[in-house]
């Protein structure tokens, strides 16, 4: 059995702002984030872990580092768990997004590319590919990777086999911790946005 454990990136200052963080956005935590992820490392160490992995954004390295430290772990980047694109729409608010995803069907919204962006079904692609590579290379392991809300809501109708409209149920907190056993090619929610770290 492999188990999967998400841990969304530390709050920074655009997550308090809104903001939607441009890809390959350049920006680290904030002083709140960092200690909620030193406080997340320490829920982490009860479930004995074997590696880190982080996505390529810089939030979410510089969160799998503070982690990875504290674990005495190797770092590794998992390119593809990356947050989606949002193309011109980066450096905005989520409302502005929204505005224009409320006027489409589910369908429409799945195919949807924002200018200079992907879509939602070119996002879920590359995220599961990422997954499933994990998977592969990480027999019986317990794996931690320190993705973006964004990545993790998309994520979550795959993990339960739910319909896409699953995902709208789902709104991952930052440093919150979602863990997943995979077993005979069933994943199995464990805790999903856990955290009771924080408090």
């Amino acid at each position: 059995m492999e188990r999967i454990v998400l841990v969304r990136h530390g709050e920074t200052a655009k997550n308090v702002r809104g903001i939607i963080h441009p890809h390959g956005d350049e920006e680290l935590l904030n002083k709140n984030g960092i200690k909620q992820i030193l406080a997340a490392a320490k829920r982490l160490k009860e479930l004995k872990p074997d590696i880190v992995y982080s996505s390529e954004g810089k939030r979410a390295q510089q969160s799998g580092e503070l982690i990875s430290k504290e674990l005495g772990l190797e770092l590794k980047t998992l390119e593809g768990i990356e947050e989606r694109n949002w193309g011109d729409f980066s450096g905005g608010t989520w409302e502005e997004v929204q505005k224009v995803l409320d006027k489409m069907s589910l369908q429409e919204r799945y195919e949807y590319v924002p200018s200079n962006g992907e879509s939602w079904r070119e996002f879920e692609m590359r995220l599961i590919k990422a997954i499933n590579r994990v998977l592969e290379e990480n027999k019986s392991k317990t794996v931690v990777i320190l993705s973006h809300g964004g990545a993790i809501r998309a994520l979550m109708p795959y993990f339960l086999s739910m319909p896409r409209d699953e995902s709208f149920k789902h709104k991952p907190h930052v440093a919150s911790i979602t863990i997943f056993d995979y077993q005979n090619g069933k994943f199995s929610p464990v805790a999903v946005n856990d955290t009771k770290h924080l408090k």
